[in-house]
């Protein structure tokens, strides 16, 4: 059995059907549950997206990256 991705709708209904289990929910209107949603959707999408880029070696060390930060900041020293 192959579990697909959710579509849309139902990963928007899973996402209210958990908020209206919290007591948050009282307090959210519509349009806040929706761009709740919005916003987990897109950090989803971010994270794929970082796991594709690292499983493809699009990556590179923090030490590199801290080199190059401080370099281009002008930030003396090292960590």
């Amino acid at each position: 059995m192959t579990l697909s991705e959710p579509t849309g709708l139902e990963s928007f209904h899973t996402f209210v059907g958990k908020q209206l289990a919290s007591e948050a929910a009282v307090l959210m209107s519509p349009e806040e549950a929706l761009a709740l949603w919005r916003q987990e959707q897109d950090t989803l999408v971010a994270i794929h997206e970082g796991l594709a880029d690292v499983a493809a070696g699009r990556m590179r060390s923090l030490e590199e990256f801290d080199r190059d930060f401080r370099k281009r900041h002008r930030i003396e020293g090292t960590a």
